[in-house]
């Protein structure tokens, strides 16, 4: 894609980036500020979403598609597999700055796409929400996945499945699973 911003590239990171200190730190800083912003006040103050040795581990495992822009990072995406037939994709971040410009859709379309390629008849995803109130930020994004082709198929309480991440919660949180079909048409 060509836009003001540059060109945007999305590719799966190659596992010795984690050598690349400045790159894992910043990928480290998008997923974290995004999570900030679009998970305030779900969380004890001062959790982050991922810390440099996980995320370094992610990449090693190959589970990482970065989104550039001519040679800045911009964001990025967890991809994996969960069965035989079944991805998941999550930690879908992008910097603050190339909100609007299809950043987001670029990293979900590579992650589908590297599933598809893999053997995948199904993409699914993760949205934390919180029990208590609507948060619009979650609302946002429930509508956005909808137009992207994804339906929520399930609703669990986060406490239930991830104890000892639940520690961290600032309120009782649910987590939807969405899922959408991958054809070879998409």
């Amino acid at each position: 894609m060509a836009d003001e911003l540059g060109t945007l590239v999305t590719d799966l990171l190659d596992p010795g980036v984690v050598e690349d200190a400045a790159l894992v730190e910043r990928l480290v800083e998008i997923v974290n500020h995004a999570y900030a912003v679009g998970e305030a006040g779900m969380w004890v103050a001062g959790t982050k979403r991922v810390g440099v040795e996980e995320l370094r581990g992610l990449i090693r495992a190959s589970e990482i598609v970065a989104a550039r822009v001519d040679d800045r990072v911009v964001g990025c995406v967890r991809v994996h597999r969960l069965d035989e037939a079944v991805w998941g994709f999550g930690m879908l971040a992008a910097d603050s700055s190339v909100h609007g410009t299809g950043v987001g859709r670029a990293l979900v379309a590579a992650a589908e796409e590297h599933a598809r390629s893999a053997g995948a008849a199904e993409m699914q995803l993760e949205l934390l929400v919180p029990g208590d109130r609507v948060q619009e930020s979650k609302v946002r994004l429930a509508d956005w996945y909808s137009r992207a082709g994804y339906r929520a198929v399930d609703s669990r309480d986060f406490a239930e499945d991830f104890p000892d991440l639940a520690t961290s919660l600032a309120v009782a949180c649910d987590y939807q699973i969405w899922r959408k079909p991958l054809s070879r048409g998409d």
